[in-house]
């Protein structure tokens, strides 16, 4: 049974199955230098996820997190281009938050987005994904 289960997994991984992936997440104001995050501990999934080749240019941006969260800034940075401010609408509390992303032609990107709790914790990510 572990066999086929094993075997089942990598023929999944090597079919290139795209699984939502966990964003980084550092701690403003914490002073500690950026390191990866703990993503099992913050539970925060995007999509696109990281790392991910996507078919065509993806429309939205969007996080899952544990608890309802304010999504309050968005850039996304195509390889040797500037970043582009992507528009947040205000919007209550959530636990998806989500912004429409702009036209993304085929290459690699960099995704950075920033969100807020009712409690004043502040989150911060980035997303590295290619769109062919």
């Amino acid at each position: 049974m572990r066999h086929t289960l094993l075997a089942l997994a990598l023929s999944t991984l090597s079919l290139g199955a795209a699984a939502p992936a966990l964003a980084q997440d550092h701690h403003a104001g914490h002073g500690a230098p950026s390191a990866p995050a703990d993503h099992a501990a913050h539970g925060v999934v995007t999509s696109p996820a990281e790392g991910e080749m996507t078919h065509g240019a993806p429309d939205w941006f969007t996080a899952t997190f544990e608890h309802p969260m304010t999504l309050t800034a968005v850039t996304v940075a195509g390889e040797g281009k500037p970043a582009q401010t992507v528009p947040v609408a205000a919007a209550a509390a959530t636990t998806e938050v989500s912004a429409d992303l702009p036209d993304l032609a085929p290459g690699r990107y960099v995704l950075t987005w920033t969100a807020k709790g009712a409690d004043g914790h502040e989150m911060t990510g980035a997303v590295r994904f290619m769109v062919h």
